[in-house]
């Protein structure tokens, strides 16, 4: 460690975790001893995405299409089951509002 508290990390090391000149590390101190690990940002907006509920939503999502519980869903139908009210409109705009 150097006199301002810089750490250098050998180049093996940076090239196994995938990491370069400028990325960010998670910093973690347990007990006695730091852990470095590559840390990944993500934008405030999309934070929703990586809550516990979502996650969950995710995963059950996956488990369904595993199993084969699947829908498949023309646009066509989906024009029909906005017209008809069934879902939001804003999945319209999802596509550009263009009917097929």
């Amino acid at each position: 460690m150097n006199a301002q508290g810089r750490v250098t990390l050998p180049a093996d090391v940076r090239r196994k975790l995938g990491i370069s000149d400028g990325d960010q590390l998670e910093v973690k101190l347990e007990d006695d001893h730091i852990t470095l690990r590559p840390a990944r940002v993500v934008v405030a907006e999309d934070a929703w995405a990586y809550t516990a509920e979502s996650l969950t939503g995710i995963r059950r999502a996956l488990d369904d299409i595993k199993e084969g519980r699947v829908y498949r869903l023309s646009w066509q139908e989906l024009d029909g089951m906005v017209e008809a009210g069934e879902v939001p409109s804003r999945l319209r705009r999802a596509r550009g509002g263009k009917s097929t």
